[in-house]
C-alpha cells in the first residue's frame, strides 16, 4: 500500500509522480533541507531546481510552502531567473476550473511567489519583470495583489495608475476592496472607486449575513443550525461558532443532523468542546456507518487518553491512501504515549516512532513536517535533536523554526543559522531566534 501511495514503484494512474524520497530530485520536490545542502556541494546538478520551478511539486498548493526554498536556491547556485519570467508570461488568462494547458501545473502562482521573493533578496530583474507584468500581463490583478502582499508599499504603490488604465476591463469579483493595494488606493481616481464599488455590490448578502452572525447570540446560532438547509448558510453558521472560540456543547445533538451532509467547519466546533466531545466520538469511531466515522479519531487524537491509542493506530492505517491528516493523528497518540510510564505500549511507540521518521522525509506534504519533528522529539528525542540541524534548510518556516529553537550548534548549524539570521527573505521570528542562539550567554 505505501509503495503504490508513494508512487515510487511507477505502478499508478497518474501521468506524473514523485521522484524517490532517497533521490536528490525526490528530496528536492519535498523541499527537504538535505537537497539543499546536496545541491550546494554538486553544482553541476543544479538544473534539478529549475525542474521545481517549472511545475509546482507541492503536495497543496495552498500550505505547501516551497516560494522562498527555490528563491534561496536559485540565488545561492547564481541560476538566472529568466526562465521564470517567460514562465510567467507563457500562462494565459485564469479559467477557474476550466483545464489550462499552460497552468496546469500551477506555473503562474509558483513564478509570481517565486519572483516575488527574489526581488525581497534585493535582485533587480525579478522585481522590474513583475511590475512589467503588471502594466502589461494577461493576470494582472493576480499579479499586482501577490505583490502588495509582500512587498513593501513604496515597491508598488505607484502601480496605482496602471490600474486605474486597467481596471474598466476587470471582473469586480476578482476585487476585493478591503486588501491591499486598493484600501491604500481608494479616493485616487474614479475608475478605480467605481470598480471598487461595483465589487461591494457583488457580494452584499454574504456580506450582511457576516455581519448578521457576528451579533448572533449562542442561541440564535443553534436555532440556524436546526433550521436551515441552505449548506451556505451552515457554513457561516459554523464557521462563526469556530471563529468565536467558545464551546457550545447543545451542537452535539445536531451531530445526526448536519453530519451527513459534511457542512464546512463542523470538525472545528465539536473539536472546541474539548474533552467532553471524547465520549460521542468513541461511540462514532466505532461506528463504520455513521458519517463522523473517519474524522471521530482526529478528535480523539486531540483529546483522548489510552484507551484510544487502538483506534488512532487504525485511522493512521486509513491515512495510507492520501499524504492529509497525518499529523492530527500523530500529535494525538504522541502526547498519549509521552504521557504514558515509557515501559508501556512499547509496540505502539515503536511502530509511531518508524511512521513518523518515514513521514518526514517520504511525504511531499511538507506543511505537516514540523508536526512530525515535533511528537519524534517527544518521543525519540536524542536521535531527532542529532538529525534537526539539516532542517534549518527547509522549506517550511515551522521547521525552520523548530531547527532554530532547538538544534544543537554543531558547524553546520552555527554556519546555517548565520545564514537565516542575515538572510532578508527570511520570516523575522526566525531570524529573532536564529540570532538569539548564536549570542554569546
Amino acid at each position: 500500500m505505501l509503495a503504490v501511495m508513494t508512487c515510487e514503484s511507477g505502478d499508478c494512474p497518474h501521468s506524473w509522480h514523485y521522484a524517490p524520497h532517497r533521490s536528490l530530485r525526490g528530496a528536492l520536490q519535498r523541499g527537504r533541507g538535505l537537497a539543499v545542502a546536496r545541491l550546494r556541494d554538486r553544482p553541476e546538478d543544479a538544473r534539478l531546481v529549475y525542474e521545481c520551478t517549472g511545475r509546482d511539486a507541492r503536495w497543496d498548493w495552498q500550505v505547501d510552502a516551497r516560494c522562498t526554498y527555490l528563491a534561496r536556491l536559485l540565488r545561492d547556485l547564481r541560476l538566472d531567473p529568466a526562465p521564470l519570467v517567460a514562465q510567467l508570461r507563457a500562462c494565459g488568462p485564469y479559467l477557474g476550473l476550466q483545464p489550462d494547458p499552460t497552468d496546469d501545473d500551477n506555473q503562474f502562482d509558483l513564478a509570481v511567489g517565486i519572483l516575488a521573493t527574489l526581488a525581497r533578496a534585493g535582485e533587480e530583474q525579478p522585481r522590474a519583470a513583475l511590475r512589467g507584468y503588471v502594466r502589461e500581463g494577461v493576470r494582472w490583478l493576480d499579479a499586482l495583489t501577490a505583490l502588495a502582499d509582500q512587498w513593501p508599499v513604496e515597491w508598488w504603490d505607484d502601480l496605482w495608475e496602471t490600474a486605474a488604465g486597467r481596471i474598466d476591463a476587470a471582473d469586480p469579483a476578482e476585487l476585493w476592496p478591503d486588501e491591499q493595494p486598493w484600501r491604500s488606493w481608494r479616493g485616487r481616481d474614479r475608475r478605480l472607486d467605481a470598480a471598487l464599488a461595483s465589487a461591494v455590490r457583488c457580494r452584499p448578502a454574504a456580506r450582511a449575513h457576516r455581519t448578521d452572525l457576528a451579533t448572533a447570540s449562542d442561541a440564535q446560532l443553534l436555532a440556524l443550525l436546526h433550521t436551515s438547509t441552505d449548506t451556505g448558510t451552515l457554513n457561516l453558521v459554523l464557521g462563526r461558532i469556530r471563529h468565536q472560540g467558545r464551546p457550545i456543547p447543545e451542537i452535539l445533538d445536531l451531530v445526526d443532523r448536519l453530519a451527513p451532509a459534511r457542512p464546512a467547519g463542523l470538525f472545528g466546533a465539536l473539536r472546541a468542546l474539548g474533552p467532553q466531545v471524547t465520549p460521542p466520538a468513541r461511540a462514532w469511531a466505532a461506528d463504520p456507518d455513521h458519517p463522523l466515522f473517519r474524522d471521530a479519531p482526529h478528535l480523539l487524537a486531540a483529546h483522548g487518553d489510552e484507551q484510544d491509542i487502538p483506534v488512532l493506530l487504525a485511522a493512521l492505517d486509513l491515512c495510507a491512501d492520501d499524504w492529509c491528516g497525518y499529523d492530527v493523528l500523530t500529535e494525538g497518540l504522541a502526547r498519549i504515549l509521552a504521557g504514558s510510564p515509557s515501559a508501556t505500549h512499547t509496540d505502539a511507540r515503536t511502530k509511531l516512532v518508524r511512521r513518523l521518521k518515514w513521514l518526514t522525509v517520504a511525504s511531499p506534504h511538507s506543511y505537516e513536517r514540523a508536526s512530525y519533528l515535533r511528537s519524534l522529539l517527544l518521543l525519540d528525542p536524542n536521535r531527532t535533536m542529532a538529525l534537526l540541524p539539516i532542517h534549518l534548510l527547509d522549506c517550511e518556516p515551522q521547521v525552520r523554526l523548530l531547527a532554530a529553537a532547538h538544534t544543537p550548534l554543531t558547524d553546520d548549524a552555527h554556519r546555517w543559522l548565520t545564514e537565516l539570521r542575515d538572510d532578508p527573505i527570511e520570516e523575522e521570528e526566525i531570524r529573532s531566534v536564529a540570532a538569539a542562539r548564536l549570542s554569546p550567554s
